[in-house]
């Protein structure tokens, strides 16, 4: 610690590796939306003589945005975005909660706020369209009820039929990717009398989109994703 003339205590300035800061550089810029899904990063030797850095410490870099899934290496050809934006961000927090089993409630109780969300958002903006949709995904889930094996996946759909309505980016790719973790965290638990509950609750929750009542649907998605919650509690 080092201490001013005022006698005021401040840290001392950490010492930050050119490696992490050059892989900061990259992540900020595929963050940022420069270099965007699916597009070519600029080359190592670009790279190299853009951050005046050595070809190993962008080697560094991009080894370990590969190793999180950020990055593609392509061989003979360079190096690819292979995904962004909020997602990533979650991606990188759910798997933190998938560690252990214990875990499975938290993962459940971070899928409801968003569900609560996207589904107010839904109710007051949801098109014809978007109503249809549901409603095919509803009927899908219907008639999947006593197949366990299937029916996780029909009742995803709908859920994300739902996000999509909310016409919120942030709310779809937030549950687009909590849905993979929670589709493994609740398989064990999975059951035809929870697929029953389920598809009670979806069939009150479309109804209120239906009328564009953001309350009721809020109220029915919240205990929805509550039953749910017991189940894997209990």
């Amino acid at each position: 610690m080092s201490q001013t003339n005022d006698n005021l205590t401040i840290p001392e300035i950490p010492k930050v590796s050119v490696t992490k800061m050059t892989f900061d550089i990259l992540l900020q810029n595929i963050m940022n939306g420069t270099w965007k899904k699916g597009e070519k990063i600029p080359s190592e030797n670009e790279l190299k003589n853009s951050l005046k850095v050595s070809r190993h410490t962008i080697r560094s870099a991009i080894a370990n945005l590969n190793m999180l899934g950020i990055l593609e290496t392509r061989r003979g050809d360079g190096n690819y975005v292979k995904e962004t934006g909020v997602g990533l961000y979650i991606d990188f927090l759910v798997p933190f909660l998938m560690i252990n089993k214990s875990n499975v409630s938290q993962i459940i109780e971070f899928r409801e706020s968003i569900e609560i969300s996207a589904t107010h958002y839904a109710a007051i903006r949801a098109d014809e369209n978007d109503l249809k949709i549901i409603r095919e995904k509803l009927l899908a889930c219907d008639a999947n009820q006593s197949d366990t094996l299937s029916y996780p996946t029909y009742d995803l759909e709908f859920h994300s039929a739902i996000a999509s309505a909310s016409k919120n980016d942030l709310l779809i790719q937030s549950l687009n990717v909590i849905k993979r973790y929670c589709f493994d965290a609740i398989s064990d638990y999975f059951n035809e009398e929870l697929a029953k509950e389920g598809a009670d609750y979806h069939h009150e929750i479309y109804n209120a989109l239906v009328r564009h009542d953001p309350v009721s649907a809020t109220h029915f998605m919240s205990e929805h994703m509550r039953n749910i919650l017991k189940r894997v509690s209990t």
